[in-house]
């Protein structure tokens, strides 16, 4: 049996890419949470809590980005050297 569309990709995946998507997605489900708080007219407590961790959540989110850059220049240096 031939597998002549079969694409294999090699390259690898950033390092906190699963990390960045796990928060990414817990962000959203917050964002989705307090929207429905919102509606319901929920206590301004609760509601407030949940925009604390959003801006938490969005922090990380960017402080991971942010390493994730600089693996990848150490790695472009390494292959570099070599």
């Amino acid at each position: 049996m031939k597998y002549d569309n079969v694409i294999i990709d090699l390259k690898q995946r950033p390092v906190l890419q699963e990390l960045i998507e796990d928060l990414t997605n817990k962000m959203l489900a917050q964002k989705r949470v307090l929207a429905d708080l919102e509606y319901m007219n929920g206590g301004s407590s609760l509601s407030s809590g949940f925009e604390r961790d959003i801006k938490l959540l969005n922090d990380v989110i960017e402080r991971c980005y942010a390493q994730q850059e600089l693996i990848d220049m150490r790695a472009e240096q390494i292959i570099g050297l070599n």
